[in-house]
């Protein structure tokens, strides 16, 4: 028996991922570059690609979330405040 898989439409734009409501079957976007298998793939093509529009599994998508940050902020630590604490 074959599994009809849904994909959500998800669009990257200014590193934040949020779908768009357009859902898809696995035929339309199989051969797409941008059909991603998990979220740790689409985060990774979403940073090299940069905006775009790519493909996830409907279940996939984290529960209760609007959008997913693909860039974190950098913390930098200073050279001062290692010192001080040894």
């Amino acid at each position: 028996m074959l599994v009809r898989t849904v994909f959500d439409e998800i669009r990257v734009y200014a590193g934040v991922a949020e779908r768009t409501g357009v859902q898809l079957e696995r035929d339309a976007v199989r051969h797409s570059s941008g059909c991603c298998r998990s979220l740790t793939e689409l985060i990774r093509k979403g940073r090299d690609a940069g905006d775009g529009y790519f493909y996830l599994p409907r279940d996939i998508w984290p529960v209760g979330t609007d959008s997913v940050a693909l860039q974190k902020e950098w913390v930098v630590v200073s050279p001062l405040l290692l010192r001080r604490s040894r």
